[in-house]
């Protein structure tokens, strides 16, 4: 199958649409995303209006009223599977992962937003909405995903799942704003997709001569692991936050000394999302070529190791979503995901076909592209005799929180 992938650099189809305000990492380019929804469609809930951003009207900032949890609060077995409408397992992956996201999930089935949507437009929480409520109410059932949701990607041919994914959560972001400006990193921004997915960066510069430091914020959705020479998730991580020395031709101009100085340099979280989306980078930027050795990745994972504010307890993760590319570039292959119903159990999904996968705890033994987690909770500081045990008492319900996995305070 042909793609025209994110990773490749190739030419974007999708260069009308307004781009995100976030980026995956602090010194990452932003992505390129699709065109807009289509003026019309048979299944859109809002059929009659036009998605323009040029003509929609200023309405509210749209946020959920109350507090999301971030618990399944209808737990289920897996739902209705994903039709392949021709090269769209990209779609059908992306959709899954997003479907089987319990805050997500838990906001649409409340039916919250439909209820305060002016309908202006076509808008995309209102078909998300309407997408993940029939594919959890329809167990056994295969379901099309409906037309707006895949309005300018390609349904004829293969396509980045990452971009589709990213292009979706863009578009419920921008029918939450409805037509105020994006929050900066500093603002206060209640709206649906930052509450779950967003995080922010912290990129600090400090000059070793004056001791002056300079911060930069830049809010994210994702973050993207460099695993060329990493053999697990935990290990990428501690890549990225690694200081970075600028001397000799790459010195720091510094605001205060007035010349350049040597200064270090350190990228870390300085807010952590509710929801944790890792890409691994399997491809390379040049000609596409996959990465194809394993990376390990946890069924809980600590993530205070790489936060600004040290000395606090662990902060605790656990995998709920793993999308998976099958083949040797971005040029080709398919796309299925692994995700954990509200059951508590694992299901392979892959298009039409979902099935018990059987998985209980441990590393999954698969060559995921994107791992998905949600936060289970921050352990306040305490002595390691209580915490030890809150650890044990973990290990005893998921099978998969190990001591040696958190870090301990």
């Amino acid at each position: 199958m042909e793609a025209a992938s994110l990773h490749c650099g190739g030419e974007s189809h999708f260069d009308d649409c307004i781009k995100p305000e976030w980026s995956s990492n602090a010194a990452d380019a932003k992505v390129h995303l699709g065109s807009s929804l289509p003026a019309e469609s048979s299944l859109s809930p809002c059929p009659e209006v036009h998605f323009n951003k040029n003509s929609a009207p200023v309405g509210p900032l749209l946020a959920p009223r109350g507090k999301l949890c971030l618990n399944w609060q209808r737990p289920s077995a897996a739902g209705a599977g994903l039709q392949n409408m021709g090269n769209t397992c990209y779609v059908n992956a992306a959709l899954q992962c997003l479907t089987y996201t319990p805050p997500l999930a838990n906001y649409m089935l409340s039916q919250e937003h439909c209820q305060r949507c002016p309908r202006h437009r076509v808008c995309m929480l209102c078909v998300m909405q309407a997408h993940v409520t029939r594919a959890l109410r329809h167990p056994g059932d295969v379901i099309q995903p409906l037309p707006a949701l895949v309005a300018g990607f390609h349904t004829s041919r293969q396509e980045d799942a990452h971009e589709f994914l990213l292009f979706t959560l863009h578009a419920m972001q921008k029918a939450c704003l409805r037509g105020h400006k994006q929050p900066g990193a500093h603002s206060k921004d209640p709206t649906l997709m930052r509450q779950i997915f967003g995080g922010c960066w912290r990129s600090q510069i400090k000059c070793l001569h004056c001791c002056g430091l300079s911060d930069t914020f830049d809010p994210y959705l994702d973050i993207m692991l460099d695993i060329t020479a990493a053999q697990s998730v935990q290990h990428a991580l501690e890549h990225l936050v690694k200081p970075e020395w600028l001397e000799g031709e790459n010195a720091y101009q510094c605001g205060v000394c007035q010349k350049k100085r040597p200064a270090c340099k350190t990228l870390t979280l300085q807010k952590a999302p509710k929801v944790l989306m890792l890409v691994l980078k399997r491809f390379s930027d040049l000609i596409g070529e996959k990465i194809a050795e394993h990376v390990h990745y946890p069924e809980c994972l600590d993530m205070q190791p790489y936060m600004s504010q040290q000395g606090r307890g662990p902060l605790v993760y656990t995998l709920y979503a793993v999308l998976v590319h099958a083949g040797v570039s971005c040029h080709s292959g398919h796309y299925y995901r692994y995700v954990k119903a509200g059951n508590g159990q694992w299901y392979k999904m892959d298009d039409a076909k979902n099935s018990r996968n059987g998985w209980r705890g441990g590393r999954l033994q698969i060559r995921g592209a994107t791992t998905i987690y949600i936060r289970v909770f921050r352990i306040p500081r305490r002595p390691l005799s209580s915490l030890a045990k809150l650890m044990m008492i973990l290990e005893a319900e998921h099978g998969a929180c190990p001591l040696t996995q958190l870090q301990m305070f």
